[in-house]
């Protein structure tokens, strides 16, 4: 069992963000990123969507990593039994990529209430050369107003700098296979990626049943994945995990 102490639980309370903690080893990691790499990010997507996004919903290999038992195990510890399975996203920072800039994800999503935990998955390694993740804890206890970003940044909003201050700053470096959780208000971005070195992570999207997901503000039919528990609302569309093939 992947549990979490109440210290654990505490801490993610008060910082935003928790670990990181190991899915898999390296070595374990690096045959599913290279049939990701090969097959599924080169495949498009049988949705109204990218190749990056939501794939967990038709390939099975990226629905068995977003409900892996490491994962799922330490969300319902903060978040309860019952969880949906409702977005994932590869981000795939490739050399030269350009700025993510400082935000919070709540004002990107069509989540009603907004209450959502994030799993940051590593495929590749992580580190503040090929611009790992970065966040500043404790800044998820007010929600920042969000401005216009700079063209040349991958989001077009970006946290207010007047409202915001980024001391201390966590560099989340990561092993392939290792993941971080952090919530709907954890103030993060990833830098430039200036490196030789690619960094593909996915981001796995994870809330309750009494959440309503507003499915066509995402792409025409998205549906939600019970991956523990059950859901005893039916507030959303519900479909099952893709066959393996």
């Amino acid at each position: 069992m992947h549990t979490l102490t109440n210290q654990q639980i505490e801490t993610f309370r008060q910082q935003g963000y928790l670990g990181p903690f190991e899915a898999m080893t390296p070595d374990q990691m690096l045959p599913i990123r290279q049939q990701i790499i090969s097959e599924i990010l080169t495949s498009a997507s049988p949705f109204k969507a990218d190749s990056q996004q939501s794939r967990h919903l038709d390939c099975r290999l990226v629905f068995d990593l977003c409900s892996h038992p490491a994962i799922v195990q330490r969300v319902a510890c903060i978040y309860g039994p019952d969880l949906l399975l409702w977005r994932s996203h590869f981000f795939n920072k490739e050399p030269g990529a350009a700025e993510v800039p400082w935000h919070q994800d709540l004002h990107y999503w069509p989540l009603e209430p907004m209450i959502t935990i994030s799993a940051w998955l590593a495929l590749d390694e992580a580190t503040v050369e090929n611009a790992c993740v970065q966040i500043v804890p404790g800044a998820h206890k007010q929600v920042i107003p969000h401005v216009k970003a700079p063209p040349e940044m991958l989001f077009r909003q970006m946290a207010d700098p007047n409202y915001i201050s980024t001391q201390p700053v966590i560099d989340m470096e990561l092993q392939p296979g290792q993941f971080f959780l952090f919530n709907e208000q954890t103030l993060h971005r990833s830098a430039a990626n200036t490196s030789n070195y690619r960094r593909i992570g996915l981001a796995i999207r994870v809330t309750v049943p009494l959440v309503k997901v507003y499915h066509q503000q995402l792409f025409e039919g998205h549906k939600v994945i019970i991956v523990s528990g059950k859901d005893p609302l039916g507030f959303n569309q519900v479909t099952q995990p893709p066959p393996y093939s």
